[in-house]
């Protein structure tokens, strides 16, 4: 730039500071006062786009004209170009469009152009996580992405150079979106990193970097089965639109899946007594399953080899998105002699374990599957029944009463020899001490077997191996099509609800319903599937309507369904059950909390015993994360009528509101300065706001009015202030006090 026109950019400058320019969403012009100057026509907006994005610098009539005419300029093109700068003088002021000799200049500070601050902020940014200080460097981040309304350049001209521009221009706000990622994962926080990387990776869904940041941030929010989902559904798209397989970005982030997955694979749980089985004094198990000394057992020569499946239960639908469980599992039983698959009930531990039945090649001799649902659980002290699952077992392999008489050892080394197969022994947890008691015995004469157990609690014997088998993923509230339509539960959704329905689609129509389906259901599949197969008979719409009596709605009209999978109450009831009187207890006064609970809050509120809440996470009716205990929205459903019916909702509800009450007016004072405090009514807001909505319907004035005048704090601090308003009211009318005059 001349000297000429340096004087120039610094005297129109300092006349025109009132002006901001935008450029980072639709183009426009600020005046002082906050009004929105009239920009009216793309190449008006284009030949301000490309002065503000080198204000204070000449920018030649050459790049004008590429980037508003592209190949296609007027015959006296200098004329047009002077014409357009009149209409910009016109709307921005004489003195702000300058001419400096073969070119113009906007008269602005950088500082007054979004893009020269956004730069100037992640600049700042990478400067500051260079040094490591990574707390301001996400909040220069924050500000910097602030800028950001829309798209960039929104409204210019559809030209080559502005394509290219816009290009660029998103780059860097992808880039800069990553950076943050990065710094709120190494903050411990890449919670808050994920909604948008969900957004930008629906919108650049061949961005690998961005794909690989977002299941690295879910990974460390826990949501392993989420990031897999990302990345499945990356890869196949990646596959089938480009024709390539999932670059370095992806395979490592893959490898963080599997990582932190094997790291929380779980042994079997330690107790005081490490086996059920008794010992003898050689160290050895006894076989307590049957009365007398075990029979004397010649070596027995390899059974004939059987190949196939034996009694594994014929796969009526596809398995949707469980391939990274089959994997693992895969991986899992070449290791181990026992694996437990644990979880509850219609969680599908047995479509998994059939699955792996029918397509695993590891076995020659294949596989024997012993349904142990139909047993009827042992009485105490009645040892008539402790031969049913063996029993089971022969059963399956085509052996019906070759026991009779009760030499199962004898009939069993008969027909299994040293064959190398797999046996699967489904539904323990109603017999479970006679199905720990069998596998242990299985292990201790066939080394060659490996065996596949289902239970919604541990057999709880040595060399164990657990596979707790998860929910699936549910999208958040308002999720679009694009976004949802990538999580398992609403593909499961869609896939049963295609049984019944052959034309179903996920369209934005019916989107928020499916979601909030799913969401209500807590991704249970067997839920999920009952749900979906009402759609015969209702629309999506006023399923979602019905499903807070879901125990009344969801059944099922299959006649080759289990009994106990029929209805959603029978499945929940199968596993309560077996809950002892304390365990009952406990469980039903758990569902007072509305969105799980820590142990003081438990040890509060419920009045139970730690063993009862260790033994409701081991039998599934009870999630543990290792911070707060929760139940499936469906189990807790099923105890709140337990609970009702047991006469104890009001005192549970009143104690439940008694101890959040006394949490929010512990936690007021300290709110502004105590981060700690903060985030702590942040993990227990939905619980407080449930007490809340107690205390007002109870018509108890004096709970909802503490519980109001603490959260009020709470939510000006989030920018809440609808709910402030929302609830001021319907606070007020208990207390018989009309809103202030003044």
């Amino acid at each position: 730039m001349t000297a000429d026109s340096s004087d120039h950019g610094r005297e129109g400058a300092r006349r025109c500071h009132v002006v901001q320019v935008r450029v980072l969403g639709p183009v426009s012009v600020l005046a002082a006062d906050g009004r929105e100057l009239a920009i009216s026509g793309p190449r008006l907006r284009t030949l301000l786009a490309l002065l503000a994005l080198r204000a204070g610098a000449v920018v030649p009539t050459g790049p004008l004209i590429d980037g508003i005419w592209d190949a296609d300029p007027p015959a006296n093109v200098e004329n047009a170009v002077q014409a357009l700068v009149s209409r910009l003088r016109v709307a921005v002021g004489v003195d702000r469009v300058v001419k400096v000799g073969a070119g113009y200049l906007l008269a602005v500070e950088p500082e007054a152009v979004d893009v020269c601050r956004f730069e100037r902020l992640v600049e700042q940014a990478r400067r500051l996580s260079a040094a490591g200080r990574r707390e301001p460097a996400t909040r220069a981040l924050d500000r910097a992405l602030a800028h950001w309304r829309s798209d960039a350049l929104v409204g210019v001209v559809d030209s080559a150079a502005m394509r290219s521009t816009v290009t660029a221009l998103t780059e860097q706000r992808l880039a800069a979106i990553e950076l943050r990622a990065d710094l709120l994962s190494a903050l411990g926080r890449a919670d808050e990193a994920l909604p948008d990387l969900a957004q930008y990776c629906v919108a650049h869904p061949f961005r690998e970097t961005l794909a690989a940041r977002r299941i690295t941030a879910l990974v460390a929010s826990g949501r392993e089965s989420e990031a897999f989902d990302v990345y499945r559904h990356t890869a196949e798209l990646m596959r089938r639109e480009l024709g390539v397989a999932p670059g370095p970005a992806l395979r490592a982030a893959l490898a963080s899946i599997d990582a932190a997955a094997d790291a929380e694979l779980p042994a079997a749980p330690a107790t005081s007594e490490p086996s059920r089985l008794p010992r003898d004094s050689t160290g050895t198990h006894c076989d307590s399953a049957w009365s007398g000394p075990e029979p004397a057992i010649e070596p027995a020569a390899p059974a004939a080899p059987r190949g196939g499946e034996q009694g594994v239960p014929r796969r009526e639908t596809s398995l949707v998105d469980r391939e990274r469980d089959l994997d693992r599992l895969t991986r899992l039983l070449r290791c181990s002699a026992l694996v437990t698959l644990t979880g509850t009930g219609g969680v599908g531990k047995t479509r998994l374990a059939t699955e792996l039945a029918v397509t695993q090649p590891d076995w020659p001799d294949g596989c024997v599957f012993a349904e142990l649902a139909a047993i009827a659980p042992r009485r105490a002290g009645d040892a008539s029944t402790r031969s049913a699952v063996p029993a089971a077992v022969l059963s399956a392999l085509g052996l019906v009463g070759a026991g009779d008489g009760g030499d199962w050892c004898a009939a069993l080394h008969r027909a299994i020899g040293t064959g190398r197969m797999l046996v699967v022994l489904d539904n323990c947890e109603h017999v479970i001490d006679d199905a720990a008691e069998f596998a242990a015995f299985l292990l201790r004469h066939f080394p060659a077997l490996t065996v596949l157990a289902t239970s919604r609690e541990p057999l709880g014997i040595e060399g164990e191996k657990l596979y707790p088998v998860g929910t699936l993923a549910t999208p958040e509230p308002g999720a679009s099509v694009a976004v949802a339509a990538e999580s398992a539960a609403v593909r499961l959704f869609v896939d049963r609800a295609r049984a019944v329905r052959p034309d179903f689609r996920l369209t934005d129509a019916e989107c928020a319903d499916v979601v909030a389906v799913v969401r209500c259901l807590s991704g249970l599949p067997l839920a999920i599937e009952l749900a979906a197969a009402r759609l015969n008979a209702l629309p999506v719409r006023h399923l979602a309507e019905r499903l807070p009596h879901r125990f009344r709605v969801l059944d099922s009209r299959s006649r080759n369904m289990s009994p106990r999978h029929r209805t959603l109450r029978a499945v929940v009831s199968w596993s309560w059950n077996l809950l002892g009187d304390s365990e009952v207890e406990l469980a039903r006064r758990l569902a007072v909390f509305a969105d799980g609970a820590g142990l003081d809050a438990i040890d509060a509120v419920c009045d139970g015993t730690v063993q009862a809440l260790t033994a409701l996470v081991a039998k599934s009716l009870v999630e543990f994360d290792g911070a707060r205990y929760r139940m499936v929205e469906t189990i807790r459903a099923y105890a709140a009528a337990e609970l009702e019916a047991a006469g104890e909702s009001r005192r549970l509800a009143a104690a439940h509101a008694d101890y959040f009450l006394a949490l929010v007016r512990d936690a007021v004072p300290r709110l502004l300065d105590d981060r700690q405090t903060a985030d702590l009514l942040t993990v227990e807001y939905t619980n407080c706001l449930a007490a809340l909505e107690w205390a007002v319907d109870a018509g108890d004035g004096e709970r909802a009015l503490g519980l109001y005048s603490g959260l009020i704090w709470h939510w000006l601090l989030c920018g809440h202030r609808g709910e402030v308003l929302d609830w001021r009211p319907r606070v007020l009318s208990l207390l018989d006090v009309g809103p202030p005059t003044s």
